[in-house]
């Protein structure tokens, strides 16, 4: 008994950084569209069934299988706010530490082990943890399991809450499908055990699926859930662009988060080989088939982690009873390990600096991040009553269609928006702003220019546009001929570059534990770039010197694979000097070749190339890259140009993929 009751401070703890990990502002791009339709939904007691919010692809189709959720965080609001929202989060990801433990409990686990687990699980659940309705998907899963895992083991037959699940969850998330796939798996796993088929569980898998079709779109909302699976598809524009649908191992600017994960995986797979007779014939399906999805596309991590934990918590004790003469040892260590890691975790994510070097927009508080949500931006343009027409770059239109009375350009519902705009969105990136200005005539253009720095190169130059507004991330643009009451923005108001060159970003690792970090600064940082690319004419040697730090930073980080990073670099060496056709080119490679990003790639080489026509590896680059793409014809034509420049690389390419056409 003492020693059970000595495992409950580092439950407590563990417990409590859960806790604060879920407590956090509201940074989530998507909460202003699931905001703005769960006011339509309650307002009018019914469904949208096609756009309402934006003004590009009003006729365009939209099946709204999360109205359920969406309903339900527009009442917190009414109720609460915004921190009631925050709260709301909090609860729900706290359900799901109670539901694991209690799967757990009822499987005997030792608390060690499941503690042990707890901090794993969390720390790789922690980037969807947001007001998203997958919240729901992830607790529905757990309740499946459990009521399955009480069936199939311990014959407590409460199947009827199947179909009950199942109706909500339909209504909450379009990944209700996968509740109707691990019924079905349990089913095939059952019968392949017993040797025939157990009628009642499979009544009530088909009970189950048949309740899908109760929601507001019938037959449609039932087979929507594929549409979706195309995003998962490499030659889809949206994976190709959108970070959360990237596979794992195309991320190689590794976090720590990601090195924990690739151990999860493996000793995972480690401990079933170890224990293969004790791991059951479901278990090594939704293994299998959750794993392959988490490798597939980084969103889906929390997916093999739920089903996952109940296995690997019961197999390391299994593991572990085989060394019993190290227990004692083990146990002590453990024991500190699980005191230690949560006191230190936990005092960061008070000061928010486990979000900052865990590269994450997140802060632990209640209400709205007004640094990453375009809070202040829309302040402006409410409080000067700018009403016109919004052109806005993707992760603010949620924001924006909730908060104006306007309709916006887009917002982040990829289904409705379809590949064709997207597809414009991504040429507007490449010079093609004043195509998509003149196709949509905005009278304002609000964006961030951390992502849409591309933006401000072309905005620069396009004289009929004046900025009024920019603060640490947002920029807002305005027609010469529209409200030319408000002023424009002089830019001297905004920090000198020269800060760039301060250490104040996140401080030391020791200040962490008691000094939040300095975002003020921060803000500071990002506006000095703005600044930067806003300056027109020659740019000044200072800032072309603190470019080329920044690229020989970049080819450092290169060679130290560290991708990522040395892309974040480039970026930056371009908003310094946005004629640096070398950062380009460098970052159209590492695109191109380690983040799969081919898109991405072709229009860096094609920034190259228009600042330097002679630049013979940027057409190398680019004739690669359309080589990637299955145009030969185009890939060739460019490496012949790069020949004439006197690459000899592209000689060799030329011998082997073109002169045999």
């Amino acid at each position: 008994m003492k020693s059970t009751n000595k495992w409950l401070i580092p439950l407590i703890l563990v417990a409590g950084f859960v806790f604060i990990l879920s407590l956090r502002q509201l940074s989530d791009p998507d909460l202003g569209f699931h905001l703005k339709y769960g006011q339509w939904i309650v307002q009018h007691h019914q469904v949208p069934t096609h756009d309402l919010s934006t003004y590009s692809v009003t006729a365009n189709r939209y099946i709204d299988l999360q109205w359920l959720f969406q309903a339900l965080i527009f009442q917190c609001y009414r109720w609460g706010g915004y921190p009631a929202i925050s709260v709301l989060v909090c609860i729900l990801v706290c359900t799901i530490f109670l539901i694991l433990l209690i799967m757990n409990r009822k499987e005997g686990i030792p608390l060690p082990s499941t503690i042990f687990w707890f901090l794993i699980a969390f720390l790789l659940i922690d980037p969807r943890i947001a007001p998203r309705p997958e919240l729901f998907t992830f607790i529905f899963i757990l309740v499946t399991l459990l009521v399955l895992d009480d069936y199939t083991r311990r014959t407590k037959d409460r199947l009827f809450l199947l179909p009950i699940t199942m109706l909500f969850w339909c209504n909450m998330h379009a990944l209700y499908f996968l509740g109707i796939f691990i019924i079905f798996v349990y089913a095939v796993a059952k019968w392949i055990e017993d040797k025939k088929a157990d009628r009642r569980l499979s009544l009530w898998a088909i009970i189950s699926l048949t309740i899908c079709i109760l929601n507001p779109y019938g037959l449609n909302g039932l087979l929507f859930p594929w549409e979706l699976l195309t995003r998962f598809d490499p030659d889809n524009l949206f994976n190709q662009h959108v970070q959360e649908f990237i596979p794992f191992f195309a991320n190689r600017g590794f976090l720590f988060r990601d090195y924990l994960f690739l151990l999860l995986l493996l000793g995972t797979l480690l401990l079933v080989i170890v224990n293969f007779s004790a791991t059951r014939v479901h278990e090594l399906i939704l293994l299998s088939c959750t794993a392959l999805l988490a490798i597939t596309s980084i969103r889906n991590i929390p997916l093999f982690v739920l089903v996952s934990f109940p296995l690997v918590s019961r197999l390391s004790v299994t593991t572990l009873q085989r060394f019993r003469y190290r227990s004692k040892f083990l146990a002590g260590s453990v024991f500190l390990i699980l005191i230690m890691i949560p006191s230190l975790l936990i005092p960061r994510l008070i000061t928010n600096a486990f979000y900052l070097e865990s590269k994450s927009f997140n802060k632990t508080g209640l209400g709205i991040n007004p640094s990453h949500q375009p809070y202040h931006a829309t302040r402006f343009l409410l409080d000067h009553h700018l009403d016109g027409k919004v052109m806005n770059s993707l992760g603010f239109g949620g924001w924006l269609s909730w908060v104006l009375p306007q309709p916006v350009f887009i917002d982040g519902r990829l289904e409705v928006m379809k590949e064709s705009l997207y597809q414009d969105i991504t040429k507007s990136w490449d010079g093609g702003l004043p195509h998509l200005v003149a196709r949509y005539e905005p009278d304002l253009i609000i964006y961030n220019y951390l992502k849409y720095y591309p933006w401000t190169l072309q905005l620069k130059e396009m004289k009929s546009w004046r900025l009024i507004y920019a603060d640490g991330f947002s920029a807002i643009f305005a027609r010469q001929n529209y409200r030319s009451d408000i002023p424009e923005l002089n830019l001297f108001t905004l920090p000198e570059i020269s800060s760039l060159t301060k250490n104040g970003i996140a401080g030391s690792w020791i200040r962490g534990f008691y000094c939040k970090p300095d975002f003020l600064t921060i803000d500071s940082l990002h506006m000095a770039l703005f600044r930067a690319q806003m300056i027109s004419g020659n740019y000044r040697e200072q800032n072309k010197q603190q470019a080329r730090i920044q690229f020989n930073a970049a080819n450092g980080l290169y060679q130290e694979k560290l991708f990522r990073d040395a892309v974040a670099h480039y970026d930056t060496a371009i908003q310094l000097d946005p004629g640096y056709s070398k950062a380009y080119n460098n970052r159209g490679m590492i695109r191109a070749l380690y983040l799969h990003d081919l898109s991405g790639a072709i229009a860096d080489f094609n920034a190259a190339i228009r600042i330097d026509p002679d630049y013979a590896d940027a057409w190398v680059g680019r004739g690669s890259v359309k080589f990637m793409q299955k145009d030969p014809e185009g890939a060739c034509n460019d490496w012949k140009k790069a020949q004439l420049l006197g690459s000899q690389q592209a000689g060799r390419l030329i011998e082997l993929n073109c002169n045999h056409k």
